[in-house]
């Protein structure tokens, strides 16, 4: 116990003499039950630790070896409880005919669900062991299953400054604690299936999206997470006032790899802050490496919230074929179970779980078959290595549809799997140099930043313990009705002016032709 002690001790001293910033004590809240969002926020707790705060985190992943100075709180069950009570749907598959209506929808259901299962947890019961003035410095949390317990906290505690962090890139998805706009002509919802380059009908499109999101936000996520958070603590106020508490918002963003909109100056870039120096390579990966043909390796992952095992057989038997046809690469493929529907080709290594970024770190790996998720897609171009993409559901669509207009992937429909198009869509990318040319300088502009994304990251969370009280970044935006803030106010009643104007002249000229029309005509005199 003494031994503990004095390593706490020093770690604060350290993080004390080592970053010239005091210790502070983090509440981090990592309810968002997917795992690549627990990856992602997972390197941001561990480089605050190494910069020599404390940590609670209360979180629906679990670290079995985390540092000293951080703690993790199971909130435990949720991940299965989420696939088996139904509230929410998790069928991914079944997504793909999903509109972004519907989407948007099903966002603000998987947040209200994963809160209220998170908020029923066991683990979720330790927030209320801690005496109300005990000493939180700061609150963070993973906004993407909305204020939920960090919320509860800030209430709890004070209210310490927030920060709001996320895996995901939507910029729309942080306007409500922001300030930021929908620029719907600018660029598509990050739910919706469109290019940067819209027509007449899809900005249209975009630009009811984006309402729809906004109305969702105002009138549907924030009235029932205040009634759901409300049965913990009555005294609660409403969570529109712990959105506009919010100091910095860090955003798994960056211009260079996805379309480019303006931010708002409390919100940082910080897109790719996962990826970190790669090690070295388990042996029998390392193997497979080492005996691929000239024509190098083909990486094939759908992440961790699709199984390539869930495919079918008839999509499993066509990407099998696919690759047996290929045999001058050999092709390393994440696939989640021992049950196949044929024999494996010899040139198909199969494997329940990758180590993604340190596999696309080598320069044997020439080509990513991919589901276009965002931190795969990150990974991909920060190593250079082109793309071929099967977007499931969400911003899968929108990651591959940027990396097409870039020239550094193609993309294919997981839907209907052809053999013959998968082949030659590989022949494609792996043959034409441009691919690789395209990817190379996008890795080269992602990568020259002056810090690392992570590094970046810390230095604003930095900032905000320096500076617990600033207002300065912060926009009166964020207590803006949408129809006021998007100047509908304004443009309602001039549009309605214009029309009543445009009007009263039609009538009046109508009016005057008329009775021209009908005024009685002179009698012609006779002639002496």
């Amino acid at each position: 116990m003494a031994s503990s002690t004095t390593v706490k001790w020093l770690l604060l001293l350290i993080g004390y003499f080592g970053t010239n910033t005091l210790a502070a004590n983090i509440l981090y809240f990592n309810t968002v039950a997917s795992p690549s969002h627990f990856v992602w926020n997972r390197a941001l707790i561990y480089a605050l630790a190494g910069a020599g705060h404390n940590l609670t985190v209360f979180s629906v992943d679990n670290d079995t070896k985390p540092p000293p100075n951080v703690t993790f709180i199971l909130l435990e069950d949720v991940y299965k409880k989420l696939n088996s009570e139904g509230d929410v749907d998790t069928d991914y598959l079944a997504m793909i005919k999903t509109g972004p209506f519907a989407m948007l929808s099903i966002y603000n259901n998987f947040m209200l669900g994963v809160c209220k299962l998170a908020l029923e947890a066991e683990g979720a019961k330790r927030l209320y062991e801690y005496p109300e003035d005990f000493g939180v410095d700061l609150i963070m949390y993973d906004y993407f299953t909305g204020p939920c317990m960090a919320a509860l906290a800030h209430h709890r505690f004070g209210k310490p400054p927030v920060v709001a962090v996320t895996a995901y890139h939507g910029l729309s998805t942080s306007s409500h604690i922001s300030g930021a706009f929908h620029y719907s002509a600018l660029v598509p919802n990050h739910a919706y299936d469109a290019m940067e380059e819209m027509t007449y009908c899809q900005r249209f499109k975009n630009l009811l999206l984006n309402i729809w999101e906004d109305l969702l936000q105002r009138h549907n996520l924030i009235p029932k997470t205040n009634q759901l958070l409300r049965q913990y603590d009555p005294t609660l106020p409403d969570v529109t006032e712990f959105n506009r508490e919010t100091k910095v918002v860090l955003l798994n963003a960056n211009p260079v790899i996805q379309f480019t909109e303006p931010v708002m100056p409390n919100v940082i870039p910080v897109g790719g802050l996962q990826i970190i120096k790669p090690k070295p390579l388990p042996d029998d990966l390392a193997k497979i490496l080492e005996q691929a043909p000239p024509g190098g390796v083909v990486l094939f992952s759908l992440g961790t919230n699709v199984r390539s095992d869930k495919l079918g057989k008839t999509r499993i038997t066509a990407i099998l074929d696919a690759m047996e046809a290929l045999p001058e690469y050999h092709f390393i493929w994440k696939f989640e179970s021992d049950s196949m529907p044929r024999a494996l080709p010899p040139n198909v290594h199969l494997r329940k779980w990758l180590p993604q970024n340190d596999l696309l770190a080598q320069p044997k790996v020439r080509l990513f078959i991919t589901h276009s998720g965002l931190l795969s897609t990150q990974e991909a171009i920060w190593h250079g290595v082109p793309m071929i993409g099967f977007p499931v559901f969400a911003d899968q669509f929108k990651n591959i549809n940027y990396c097409m207009a870039k020239g550094v992937g193609k993309r294919l429909s997981i839907e209907h799997i052809n053999t013959k198009e998968l082949v030659d869509t590989i022949k494609e990318v792996m043959a034409k140099e441009s691919y690789r040319t395209n990817m190379k300088r996008m890795s080269e502009l992602f990568r020259d930043q002056p810090e690392h994304p992570l590094d970046r990251a810390v230095w604003w969370i930095d900032w905000v313990l320096r500076h617990p009280d600033s207002t300065e970044l912060l926009t009166h935006g964020t207590r803006f009705h949408w129809f006021v803030k998007y100047s509908y106010d304004v443009l309602v009643p001039l549009l309605a002016a214009i029309a009543i104007v445009c009007h009263l002249v039609i009538f009046t000229v109508r009016r005057v032709v008329f009775s021209q029309k009908t005024a009685p005509k002179g009698v012609k005199q006779k002639r002496s």
